[in-house]
């Protein structure tokens, strides 16, 4: 599907459960899944881990987050480099990038079905099918959501710079073209941040609607619930 070699997926072991079912939905749309298991290392048998988290990180040159949740992201930003660099090693071309806690929503077999043979033909070195752009409340999203409730319309739009950032690494397609870039980003914000700084030099693309989002369950990043709409 859409060229994808497998999907690649952030696995945090506290929550096995949302990973094995986000493993059932890749595996029923044809999608090889494989797991990139994180945490603090004492969860699951030491072997089972890609990587263990560093509860010492030097953070005095990390901006994002909230006092206590500064050294999380700055974990979650070294596993995802460690997923591209695995990616790159394992010779892919293109990965699915997902976090446990997504899920493939309702409309994905039918926005696919209608945007297949465009992305194909989409020469794009990041494709976001699940994104966080603007407020989940605004006009903006609320146009496309009532386009597609009423109309079905889908679509895809170019980021850039002069338009909006895009958040979340929950559904993103990064084509092997990016993982040199992904790996020279410094350890100062989350990789969606530093990409929002070079979108208006690379072919990144979102879909519209968005078909892969998140529960908005117990983020331990920031060690606080995260509702989404």
């Amino acid at each position: 599907m859409l060229g994808i070699d497998k999907a690649m997926c952030l696995c945090l072991d506290k929550r096995q459960e949302e990973w094995l079912d986000l493993e059932k939905q890749c595996l029923a749309k044809g999608i090889p899944f494989e797991k990139f298991i994180v945490g603090d290392g004492k969860t699951l048998d030491s072997s089972q881990y890609d990587r263990i988290d560093d509860p010492k990180l030097p953070i005095e040159n990390w901006s994002y987050g909230s006092e206590v949740g500064k050294i999380n992201h700055y974990n979650a930003f070294l596993s995802h480099q460690a997923m591209i660099q695995k990616a790159k090693e394992d010779g892919l071309n293109s990965v699915l990038l997902l976090e446990d806690d997504a899920y493939f929503t309702e409309r994905f077999d039918d926005v696919i079905s209608k945007l297949e043979g465009d992305i194909n033909l989409l020469p794009f070195d990041m494709l976001f099918l699940g994104w966080w752009i603007g407020e989940a409340d605004d006009e903006w999203n609320e146009t496309v959501e009532r386009l597609y409730n009423e109309n079905g319309s889908t679509t895809m739009g170019k980021i850039s710079e002069a338009h909006f950032t895009c958040g979340g690494l929950h559904g993103v397609i990064i084509q092997r073209t990016m993982f040199d870039k992904i790996l020279e980003f410094d350890p100062i914000n989350p990789i969606d941040s530093q990409l929002n700084q070079i979108h208006h030099e690379i072919n990144s693309f979102y879909v519209m609607p968005k078909i892969i989002h998140d529960k908005g369950i117990f983020s331990y990043c920031e060690q606080s619930d995260t509702p989404r709409k």
